[in-house]
């Protein structure tokens, strides 16, 4: 099992109910978002990352990543095995 584990910083779409003058909805911001896990797959159009991997290399809590809104992915090398 040699995965990447990696953090994701990205941008996310952001609801916002109700009624807004213009001045209000402007001064709303996207959602920032940093996630951690195994790189599952990377394509010009999805970043995969999943949080749980076993042991026959099957992977659990996946997160869909669009790849364009991704600011940085940084490859931890640093992981403990205990």
């Amino acid at each position: 099992m040699s995965d990447k584990i990696v953090l994701v910083k990205w941008v996310d779409a952001k609801f916002c109910s109700g009624t807004h003058t213009k001045e209000e909805a402007t001064e709303h911001e996207m959602s920032v978002f940093e996630s951690i896990g195994y790189l599952v797959s990377k394509t010009k159009l999805a970043t995969i990352i999943a949080t749980e991997r076993n042991n026959d290399g099957e992977y659990r809590s996946l997160t869909i990543i669009p790849t364009g809104s991704i600011q940085s992915m940084n490859n931890l090398e640093s992981v403990v095995s205990v």
